[in-house]
């Protein structure tokens, strides 16, 4: 009993680490899109993306991190908007609500609206792999934590 307690603050000083690793990233991205989308990281590790019109909040996208592939991040000129993919294992990662509608379905991809700021996307894009690289390898370093934990036990 008293090896697991001494465990405690090992496993708790990894999530604290974990939970302030990528916050550079998420201010990054969250100053991108000023306040049009929000983005925030879970308790769960799953990248939470909130919409927001002239009044209030209309769609949120919700996504295991480790189930994005950040290397398909690209801009969609059709669209204007930034899309998210999930990796190929994972084909239908993304949920979406949408708040209006009362609904929430399941996707492949989330698009995300181009930032003002932004006209070719470019730098957006490189923040949200980047974002999700740092938090996919953070999720990573937890979860090898947790199991090195176990076998101690």
């Amino acid at each position: 009993m008293s090896r697991s307690l001494l465990l405690i603050p090992s496993l708790l000083s990894a999530a604290l680490l974990h939970a302030q690793a990528a916050t550079t990233e998420l201010t990054t991205v969250n100053d991108r899109f000023a306040g049009t989308v929000q983005v925030k990281i879970d308790r769960h590790q799953r990248m939470v993306f909130d919409f927001f019109d002239a009044s209030t909040r209309f769609r949120q996208d919700v996504v295991p991190v480790g189930q994005l592939d950040p290397e398909q991040v690209h801009y969609s000129v059709e669209e204007d908007a930034i899309i998210l993919v999930c990796k190929s294992d994972a084909p239908q990662c993304i949920t979406k609500e949408i708040f209006k509608m009362n609904t929430i379905r399941s996707s492949g991809r989330s698009n995300l609206p181009r930032p003002a700021n932004d006209p070719d996307a470019v730098s957006t894009m490189q923040e949200l792999r980047a974002l999700i690289l740092k938090t996919q390898e953070q999720e990573s370093t937890l979860s090898e934590t947790q199991r090195t934990t176990q076998r101690r036990n």
